[in-house]
């Protein structure tokens, strides 16, 4: 058997109180059920769920800020267009000026 050592912690009589009644839920002993929780939390691999969830933030604020630039460029369009009386194209003309088949 390896050899151990004692390490102290302080509780509140509450705290304590339900660690001990987890224990006996378990069927172990109240140090046991603190230092399994305790190795299980230390060896834990990083939460997934945290990472998917940042990364459909990410994602959402990459949309965001696309959004927001094809914003500013179809408003200084629309202001040149205003400022300069420019023509408006029809569908069909915008169409052929792309070279593009109706």
């Amino acid at each position: 058997m390896a050899a151990t050592q004692t390490t102290t912690i302080r509780l509140t009589p509450a705290a304590k109180r339900r660690i001990t009644a987890a224990a006996r839920r378990a069927g172990v002993s109240p140090a046991k059920f603190i230092s399994t929780a305790a190795l299980a939390r230390a060896d834990a691999a990083p939460d997934d769920a945290k990472l998917a969830r940042l990364e459909r933030v990410a994602a959402a604020l990459h949309a965001a800020v696309a959004d927001e630039i094809d914003f500013r460029l179809a408003d200084a369009r629309w202001q040149h267009h205003l400022a300069q009386k420019t023509p408006l194209l029809t569908g069909e003309e915008a169409w052929r000026e792309l070279g593009l088949p109706n």
